[in-house]
């Protein structure tokens, strides 16, 4: 049984390391659509790929966000091991459109694959047939840029040279994707310092069953309000 002050402290702290995730985002990312616009969302979710806390931000970001993760857990679950960085930013697997990269950043403790902190972030230009990735007359995917299945950024720590080759190869301003990139794996990285120290603080099991009380509670509330409302036509 956890007690509600230990559930809500925990609670709150995976928040506040959301917060700190996007205040870092802001203030380290090359492109203005990013630090001025705020067209970027984080997130936190655990090892089932299930969301246990977000930011405030783009809710079209945030609400696809689950499936993205989800796909991308699918294909490279049994595969991931400490080190490893997720990137994608294929609309048909939980993406939106090809501009919003997401990097998934796999959290462990002792081996085991407890967390995953997520960023997505609006590149401004992933290639394609017109400056900025956008144009009217496009007529399939293949037109508006680079298209990316969930692909090892990093394995085991190691950067893969061939992934940010095709990357640099096919975005216009690479200096400027690269600088985005390594704003995003910084930012995750932020996220689990805090979640480590919040590890050591009140020990991975007890806030494994306060995320899981957090999910269980939050599904009740939201059962609570969707039967409060009145049948429709």
């Amino acid at each position: 049984m956890i007690d509600p002050i230990t559930l809500e402290i925990v609670c709150e702290g995976l928040i506040s390391t959301v917060r700190e995730m996007r205040a870092s985002i802001i203030r380290a990312s090359f492109s203005p659509v990013i630090y001025e616009l705020d067209d970027f969302s984080c997130a936190l979710f655990n090892a089932k790929a299930e969301m246990v806390a977000q930011s405030e931000d783009h809710p079209g970001h945030v609400l696809p966000m689950p499936w993205t993760v989800r796909f991308a857990m699918e294909d490279l679950e049994a595969e991931l091991i400490p080190g490893d960085i997720v990137l994608l930013n294929d609309s048909y697997r939980g993406g939106t459109h090809l501009n919003d990269v997401t990097l998934i950043y796999p959290i462990f403790e002792a081996e085991e694959l407890v967390l995953l902190a997520v960023v997505r972030t609006h590149w401004e230009d992933v290639g394609g047939m017109t400056p900025g990735s956008y144009s009217g007359l496009a007529t399939n995917i293949f037109q508006e840029g680079l298209r990316l299945p969930a692909l090892k950024l990093f394995e085991a720590g190691k950067l893969n040279d061939a992934v940010i080759k095709i990357i640099r190869t096919n975005m216009r301003l690479p200096e400027r994707r690269m600088g985005d990139l390594d704003a995003m794996i910084g930012t995750c990285k932020v996220a689990e310092k805090r979640l480590q120290e919040m590890f050591v603080k009140y020990g991975f099991s007890t806030m494994g069953d306060c995320i899981t009380a957090n999910l269980n509670r939050c599904e009740k509330r939201m059962r609570e309000r969707i039967d409060a409302l009145p049948d429709g036509n």
